[in-house]
């Protein structure tokens, strides 16, 4: 059977912008080879017809679409710059993620070893702070906020990119109403998260990582006559001693689930 990478197909060159200086934008083409291993690990790897289970994480910035297009640009390099400095504070290895890009965000799939309830803490936590960091230190910059959506379930690998529940549920949940109004509505962070009802009952449920359950407010989204239920919180999703206490310790550890024995 054939083989294919979870993520983007790899011989596609891609224009990316060469600098984040406003006033002056530089393409250049690209393989996406060279944001992927050689040898792909097998967690990141999928045949068709294999069903595997992955925590999928998508972001999306606010009111991408009413910038112009220099600024849209600028916005996608800022969001690359965040996203890596958020993953290294966490000690979450991107080049080990598939990455759908969305030109106004991404989808993920983070590797099979992942701890769930870490990205959900921490990963979120080290976000909200690189995007006020960037807010604060670029006041001539357009703001950079973003709705982020978390779940885990089965995908598979196709050919125009991922397919199965995870992606889906993870998107639907991302993209509702309620969320685009909460992020809206909230002035004191620079992102809202949603989760899925399986990623809340099963991880932060646990309270793993300092999460509190408390934290998360009940959301239903009805597209097509499908009902997808999850869970909204806006500002840290654990205990407010709990974030105070890790916020910005970040160490650049890998932090995966390790098997005893």
């Amino acid at each position: 059977m054939d083989e294919y990478t979870i993520g983007i197909p790899r011989t596609r060159p891609v224009p990316v912008p060469t600098t984040g200086v406003r006033g002056r934008l530089d393409l250049v083409e690209h393989s996406v080879d060279q944001q992927v291993p050689a040898e792909p690990l097998r967690s990141m790897t999928a045949q068709h017809g294999e069903l595997v289970y992955r925590l999928v994480v998508a972001v999306d910035i606010e009111n991408y679409s009413r910038l112009d297009t220099l600024d849209q640009a600028l916005a996608q390099t800022r969001l690359s710059e965040i996203l890596a400095l958020a993953a290294h504070r966490t000690g979450l290895d991107r080049d080990q993620w598939y990455r759908q890009l969305r030109g106004d965000g991404e989808l993920a799939v983070l590797p099979a070893d992942t701890d769930a309830a870490w990205v959900v803490a921490e990963f979120t936590d080290q976000l909200s702070e690189a995007l006020s960091e960037h807010i604060r230190t670029n006041p001539d910059e357009p703001a950079v906020r973003l709705r982020v959506a978390m779940h885990h379930g089965t995908l598979a690998a196709g050919h125009f990119g991922l397919a199965g529940n995870a992606p889906v549920v993870t998107c639907r949940l991302l993209d509702s109403k309620t969320v685009r109004k909460a992020l809206a509505e909230e002035t004191a962070s620079p992102l809202v998260l949603v989760i899925s009802e399986r990623l809340y009952e099963d991880v932060v449920a646990s309270r793993f990582h300092g999460l509190l359950p408390t934290r998360f407010r009940p959301t239903r989204v009805s597209v097509k006559g499908v009902a997808y239920p999850g869970f909204l919180c806006v500002g840290t999703p654990r205990a407010v001693e709990r974030a105070l206490e890790t916020s910005g310790v970040g160490t650049g550890t890998v932090h995966k689930i390790r098997e005893a024995g």
